[in-house]
């Protein structure tokens, strides 16, 4: 069962990338299908045969279609050669075209998960990619000097602080309180006022508040669209172990489009309301799970890797 769940990155690789055994086996095998390299799911034999296109339907998926498709395959594939079937030299590393991206284990700081998601919204479908059905997973990472920009230079009871430019740039400009990942830039920041407040202490406990508007505003070649919400949030600081017990953010926003495009949107609603949740990552799994904007991450904290 082949997955072909990057597309574009596939497809865009270097010359010298696809002249390696992934990308040719990924290529010949779908081809025979009439296609090219293309996000879904499909049958293939280890030798590199093409037997079905498995998914069908879209937006919503038809179950039974798929089934079918899947019984169709494993016909075909009982009616080939044991020969036909498998690969003479089976794939090696060293044929290995497109490189995932690693989990990052020896990254310190603080590391949080997000979520994003839209209300429901007048002319909905399930084609339009800001459909409530659909949700957004991340991950959002400080390093350790970074996160003091999430504390009060002093932490002493009503002590207050506005968060540092490089958390709430880090937090804005990659798009953790929206659906999607729109090219945003500091420019279209046009409000970043998020406040921390020390509420309570108790022993090494430090107990935060956190309050804040945000407003931004797009209008470029690649970005054309807007943001306006509001968060708030808390947490408890340790500062024995100077480690968070516990974080939560929530915002709640209203996300409007200047242009809908054919490929991702449907009716004429351009204003949604959209909501994110984060917190701190809390298992090892979420923890190696790296961000999507990695690359635009500082160089101090990938060579920590």
């Amino acid at each position: 069962m082949g997955v072909a769940s990057d597309d574009v990155a596939y497809n865009h690789l270097s010359d010298a990338a696809k002249a390696k055994g992934e990308y040719r086996f990924l290529h010949q095998s779908l081809a025979d299908g009439g296609a090219r390299i293309h996000q879904g799911v499909y049958a293939v034999t280890p030798s590199g045969r093409f037997l079905a296109k498995i998914d069908t339907g879209w937006p919503t998926y038809d179950p039974v279609k798929s089934l079918e498709n899947l019984k169709m395959a494993k016909v075909k594939y009982d009616g080939l050669k044991r020969e036909n079937r498998l690969k003479d030299t089976p794939l090696s590393e060293r044929d290995r075209s497109y490189k995932a991206r690693e989990a990052n284990r020896n990254v310190k700081g603080v590391k949080l998960v997000t979520y994003a998601r839209h209300y429901p919204f007048k002319e909905m479908e399930l084609f339009d990619a800001r459909h409530p059905q659909y949700s957004k997973r991340d991950s959002l990472w400080f390093s350790a000097d970074e996160a003091k920009g999430l504390l009060p230079s002093t932490l002493t009871l009503g002590s207050r602080a506005a968060l540092s430019v490089t958390v709430s740039e880090r937090l804005l400009l990659h798009g953790h309180l929206m659906f999607g990942c729109p090219a945003w830039w500091k420019e279209h920041i046009k409000k970043a006022d998020i406040q921390v407040q020390v509420i309570k202490l108790e022993g090494d406990l430090v107990y935060l508040t956190y309050e804040g508007a945000i407003q931004m505003e797009a209008n470029s070649q690649w970005n054309q669209s807007g943001y306006s919400g509001k968060l708030i949030g808390k947490a408890v600081w340790n500062k024995q172990n100077e480690s968070f017990q516990s974080l939560e953010w929530v915002s709640l926003g209203s996300r409007s489009l200047h242009e809908l495009k054919s490929n991702l949107h449907r009716g004429t609603t351009k204003t949604t309301s959209v909501a994110s949740y984060i917190r701190l990552a809390n298992n090892a799994h979420e923890k190696q799970l790296q961000p999507h904007k990695w690359d635009e991450y500082p160089k101090a904290m990938k060579s920590s890797n």
